[in-house]
């Protein structure tokens, strides 16, 4: 067993409800679908939150491309 899957193992856990083996920041089960509690990993933000977060993400995301577009124009006919 090499270094990168011995550190892997140590994230392995079985899950409660089959018994296979999941990763430990799962927070469902990709076999039975089963809810897991996550070893690390706890979301603490409601739907509301996370919609205006992801809202906010997209505004600065195109904010940034356009900053980057007009200078990259500015920049070509600057030349």
């Amino acid at each position: 067993m090499n270094k990168s899957q011995s550190n892997m193992r140590r994230h392995v856990v079985p899950c409660p409800h089959c018994g296979k083996d999941v990763l430990d920041h799962m927070t469902v089960c990709p076999f039975c679908q089963g809810k897991l509690k996550s070893r690390y990993y706890t979301p603490s933000r409601n739907a509301e939150q996370q919609k205006n977060l992801k809202r906010m993400m997209s505004v600065v995301g195109f904010a940034i491309a356009a900053v980057i577009i007009i200078l990259m124009l500015v920049q070509k006919y600057a030349s």
